[in-house]
């Protein structure tokens, strides 16, 4: 198959470099510094796998070349640039690695939301100061929506070495990760902890069982189910008692600590390296969408604005 991947931190490195040594047409679509160095050096993956791979890095996206599988692997506040500079294509398919549930709307608006691919990216790595893609996390990458482009890339995802799933209900796992996700998000950047750490922490369980519910709340008055898969457990967090949720989140907390004692949000590796945060695309959007439909949410409210405040630390004097 033939993909053009945008952005080449660690999501799209690791992608990359796993579907090129399988034998598949990758194009990096890279900027800066890094556009050099992967050029240069290609794609080194070190973790749960360890290669090198020599690959097609170009800073300029190219309407006859890049036909295929359109892939963003770049942060959510670097969507609007990113979209606006491959305006241009006309992929087969497109979809992306982000966090966040916004950018199935911003792919849409640009290519159509019949070439649109739901995705949720459960696979994990930090990129080193070297260049190399740290590979910490395997569980899963879904897709879902056109056929059989989705199951193809599915197989191709899976044949290459990272684990990968067709999902016909799509929006649900990507809503069951967001309501997750912006709980750790928030324990993250306020912990500055791996996740075992502060997921089993008694104080910050409760923090992030509340927001777990909070954005429960959100998913349910837009109608959409939510199940339990990784990394939360989030339907049986909603639904429990609230000291049992604490008590689940701390078990989660425990099970990090055996699978992946090292694992960093990429959130807390943003604000340590004094990067922006993508906060007011995830749980910003989580807030407005609880106030649009009216959804009490004060401690995803105040973990916006912590997280916020943060975010604003970077450029201020």
């Amino acid at each position: 198959m033939q993909f053009t991947i945008v952005g080449a931190g660690a999501l799209g490195t690791i992608l990359g470099a796993h579907l090129i040594r399988a034998g598949h047409a990758v194009r990096m679509l890279v900027r800066g510094q890094r556009a050099a160095h992967v050029a240069a050096h290609g794609l080194a993956i070190r973790g749960l796998a360890e290669f090198e791979t020599p690959c097609t890095a170009v800073t300029v996206p190219d309407a006859a070349l890049d036909v295929g599988v359109l892939v963003f692997a770049v942060k959510t506040y670097h969507m609007a640039a990113a979209l606006e500079s491959t305006r241009e294509l006309n992929p087969q398919v497109v979809f992306s690695l982000a966090n966040g549930v916004m950018k199935n709307e911003q792919l849409a608006q640009s290519f159509g939301h019949d070439k649109v691919l739901g995705c949720m990216a459960n696979f994990s790595g930090e990129l080193e100061a070297d260049g190399t893609a740290l590979f910490t996390r395997n569980v899963m990458l879904y897709l879902g929506g056109r056929e059989p482009w989705a199951t193809d890339i599915v197989k191709a995802v899976a044949a290459a070495g990272i684990n990968a799933q067709a999902s016909a209900r799509i929006e649900t796992v990507e809503w069951s990760k967001f309501v997750g996700w912006v709980a750790m998000f928030a324990l993250a950047v306020i912990a500055r902890s791996t996740t075992s750490r502060y997921l089993d922490n008694p104080h910050l369980a409760q923090i992030g069982a509340a927001v777990v519910r909070e954005s429960a709340a959100i998913a349910d008055a837009r109608g959409i189910e939510l199940v339990d898969q990784s990394p939360l457990p989030v339907k049986s967090l909603a639904a429990l008692p609230f000291g049992e949720a604490v008590t689940l989140m701390r078990k989660v907390g425990g099970e990090f600590a055996v699978s992946a004692p090292n694992h960093r949000m990429s959130a807390l590796q943003d604000l340590e390296a004094g990067r922006e945060l993508e906060v007011h695309e995830t749980l910003g959007f989580a807030v407005r969408e609880a106030g649009r439909l009216g959804v009490d949410a004060p401690t995803l409210a105040l973990c916006y604005e912590i997280g916020a405040g943060l975010n604003a630390l970077r450029t201020q004097g």
